[in-house]
């Protein structure tokens, strides 16, 4: 398998220089799962838990699933409405700056 940059690997290049031959994926064991994660590269990881209404899960390779709660809270102030009209036209060089 090659992969380029990073993505996620095929089985066969596009001809283009830069593509690094990788392993084959491993096998994921009951409950888990294998991903492409750059570096280090395929990783077998237990598969999310269930989600929880107000919260969502996070996955990180050295302590696995982290399970976070959603805040729901407004701001302390309302954000200012903005039209079009209150955003200037930009000239070719101001965007290019950008």
């Amino acid at each position: 398998m090659w992969t380029k940059n990073g993505s996620i690997p095929k089985n066969e290049t596009d001809g283009t220089e830069g593509w690094i031959e990788v392993d084959a994926p491993p096998v994921a064991g009951e409950g888990q799962e294998v991903i492409w994660c750059y570096p280090p590269g395929w990783v077998v990881r237990d598969v999310m838990p269930p989600v929880r209404e107000g919260y969502h899960w996070m996955h990180y390779l050295e302590q696995g699933w982290v399970e976070y709660q959603i805040d729901n809270s407004l701001p302390a102030e309302p954000l200012p409405v903005i039209t079009s009209a209150d955003i200037p036209a930009l000239v070719s060089g101001q965007i290019e700056a950008l």
